[in-house]
C-alpha cells in the first residue's frame, strides 16, 4: 500500500488548461472518490496518477517519491475500466493472469495468485469461461481479479460500474466495498454517481472545471456542502435553490412563494439577496398551515416513498415524503421546512452563508 499526494497537478492541452492546481493528499489504505460532472476532470487526473497521461505541471508522489517520469509499470498501480478491458480470445483465468505472465512470474505462484482471488470475488467456476460467456457483472468481477492477483500500491477504478443496470450496480457497490474491507489497499475511484461515491468512500473529491470545491467525508459533504455546486452536486434528489431576501430571522422568498424561519442568532444581514437550499427530504407536509403554499404538478411513488415535484410561485420544488400518500397532481398543498435545515448560499459567488444545524 501507499500514499498517494498530488502537488499542484496542472494539465493542459496547448494553451487550454483543464486541470488547475490540484492538491490532494490520499493516506495508506484510504478509499478516496472523485466526482463531478463529466469534464470536470476527474478521470484526467486517474490517468495521471496511473501514468497514462502526462503532466504540465506538479508532481505526483506516492509514499513521498515523485512518480512523474515513471512509467505506468514501475508505479505498480491496477487499473479497473468502465468497459472491462478484457480479450474476448483468452479464457477468464488466461485474462486474469495475463499481466503475470508477461511479467515472467512462476507458474506455481501465478496459479495460487489467480485461485486466491477467484475465491475473494467468487469466480471459481467461470475460470474456464471466455468474456463473451459472462454477464456484465461477472466480467467486471474478472476485472477487478486481473488488479487483485498484480498486488498492486494503487487500485484505480475508472467509472467501473457505468455499463451496469441498476440493480448490479447496487450489487456491484457492494461487493467493491467488501473487497477493499479485506484488502486494505489504497484506492482512487473516478465516478459522475454521487450516489457511488457517498456509499463506497471513506473521502469524496467534488470537481468541478479542474479544481477540487470540496474534500471530505460523505457525511461533511451532504451536512455542511462550502457551496451552492457541491451542495446541489451531493444528494439525491439534489437539493432545491430558492431566490430569498433576508428580514430579521425571516427569509422571504421571491414571487411570493413563501416565508422561512431561520435559526436564532443566525447572523445574516437584513436586506441580503440570497440562495435559500433546502433538502427534498427535509420537506414535510403541513395540515395546520405551512410556510409554504404550493401546487403538485407531479407525483412518482416509488413504494418506501413519495416523490412529489410541488410548483410554489416560480419555484418547482421536488419533496420526498416517507411513506405512500395520496396525493394527486393539481392538489394545493401547504409545506414546512424546520429551521434547522435551512441553507443560505451567497446570490453571487455560491459559497455557504449558512449551514443546517442537525
Amino acid at each position: 500500500m501507499s500514499t498517494v499526494e498530488l502537488v499542484g497537478l496542472r494539465k493542459s492541452y496547448g494553451q487550454t488548461e483543464v486541470i488547475h492546481g490540484v492538491d490532494l493528499s490520499i493516506a495508506e489504505g484510504e478509499f478516496l472518490a472523485l466526482v463531478g460532472p463529466s469534464g470536470c476532470g476527474k478521470s484526467t487526473i486517474l490517468r495521471m496518477i496511473a501514468g497514462l497521461e502526462s503532466i504540465t505541471d506538479g508532481e505526483v508522489r506516492f509514499d513521498g517519491r515523485r512518480m512523474n517520469e515513471s512509467t505506468p509499470k514501475k508505479r505498480n498501480v491496477a487499473m479497473v475500466f468502465q468497459n472491462y478491458a478484457l480479450y474476448p480470445h483468452m479464457t477468464v483465468r488466461e485474462n486474469v493472469s495475463l499481466n503475470l505472465r508477461l511479467a515472467g512470474i512462476p507458474k506455481t505462484e501465478i496459479r495460487k495468485r489467480v485461485d486466491d482471488a477467484a475465491r475473494l470475488l467468487e469466480i471459481e467456476e467461470i475460470l474456464d469461461r471466455k468474456p463473451a460467456q459472462l454477464s456484465g457483472g461477472q466480467r467486471q468481477r474478472v476485472a477487478m481479479g486481473r488488479a487483485i492477483v498484480r498486488d498492486p500500491e494503487v487500485f484505480l477504478f475508472d467509472e467501473p460500474l457505468s455499463n451496469l443496470d441498476a440493480k448490479l450496480r447496487v450489487q456491484m457497490r457492494a461487493e467493491i466495498k467488501a473487497l477493499h474491507n479485506k484488502v486494505r489497499t489504497t484506492a482512487i475511484y473516478v465516478t459522475h454517481d454521487q450516489i457511488e461515491a457517498l456509499t463506497l468512500a471513506d473521502r469524496i473529491a467534488v470537481l468541478n472545471a479542474g479544481r477540487i470545491e470540496q474534500l471530505g467525508t460523505p457525511m461533511e459533504l451532504y451536512s455542511a456542502p462550502v457551496n451552492r455546486f457541491v451542495a446541489g452536486f451531493i444528494g439525491s434528489p439534489a437539493m432545491n435553490f430558492l431566490d430569498g431576501k433576508i428580514d430579521g430571522d425571516q427569509v422571504h422568498l421571491a414571487d411570493e412563494a413563501g416565508t422561512l424561519t431561520l435559526p436564532p442568532e443566525h447572523g445574516v444581514a437584513d436586506g441580503r439577496n440570497l440562495a435559500v437550499g433546502v433538502r427534498p427530504e427535509h420537506i414535510r407536509i403541513s395540515d395546520s398551515g405551512g410556510n409554504l403554499k404550493g401546487i403538485i404538478e407531479q407525483v412518482e411513488p416509488t413504494g418506501s416513498q413519495t416523490h412529489a415535484a410541488v410548483r410554489c410561485g416560480q419555484h418547482l420544488l421536488q419533496a420526498v415524503f416517507e411513506g405512500m400518500l395520496p396525493l394527486h397532481a393539481g392538489e394545493s398543498v401547504s409545506l414546512n421546512v424546520a429551521s434547522d435545515h435551512i441553507y443560505l448560499f451567497d446570490a453571487d459567488d455560491g459559497r455557504a452563508v449558512l449551514q443546517a444545524h442537525r
